[in-house]
């Protein structure tokens, strides 16, 4: 199982129009493809899709930070110690 499998994404506050690009964005199996999808985009649609992935990448980074503090402070607990 990699990292990425079930951490759970959730943004809020989207358009309709953010959504079916996140669906895209989810559509692809590899990096070449969303970025020719990308490269067919205007301008400011690129920008949107950039920021909706940083989007998603901030997402996940907070989930396993929030995920590693947990298993830190089970440990410090393991250890005797009041988390």
């Amino acid at each position: 199982m990699s990292q990425e499998e079930g951490v759970h994404v959730t943004l809020d506050d989207l358009t309709p129009q953010q959504v079916q690009m996140l669906n895209k964005i989810w559509s692809y199996d590899r990096a070449e493809d969303l970025q020719a999808f990308r490269d067919s985009l205007p301008r400011f649609r690129q920008q949107e899709l950039d920021t909706l992935v940083m989007m998603i990448i901030m997402e996940m980074e907070g989930a396993r930070a929030e995920e590693d503090v947990s298993m830190a402070q089970e440990m410090l607990r393991d250890l005797g110690y009041s988390v």
